[in-house]
């Protein structure tokens, strides 16, 4: 399994990068629909579900999408 970061943004989005790759490819993800700099970000303990909040205030849960195994390999 790859290991990934998550980092909320101050454009309003929240990025996955993977951390083993080179950096000018390293972001493998982006989620977006924000309305103000996401300040933080936090996992369910089974890594199912991710809540982003907002400097508005606004919570935003996250559903992972389950991918077909050989999607994942790179």
């Amino acid at each position: 399994m790859r290991v990934a970061l998550v980092s909320g943004s101050e454009d309003m989005c929240v990025y996955f990068f993977d951390v083993e790759r080179n950096a000018d490819r390293a972001c493998i993800n982006t989620l977006a629909g924000h309305s103000a700099a996401v300040l933080d970000v936090s996992f369910a303990h089974d890594e199912s579900l991710l809540a982003s909040c907002d400097a508005d205030g606004t919570v935003i849960v996250w559903k992972r999408e389950q991918r077909p195994r050989d999607l994942l390999t790179t």
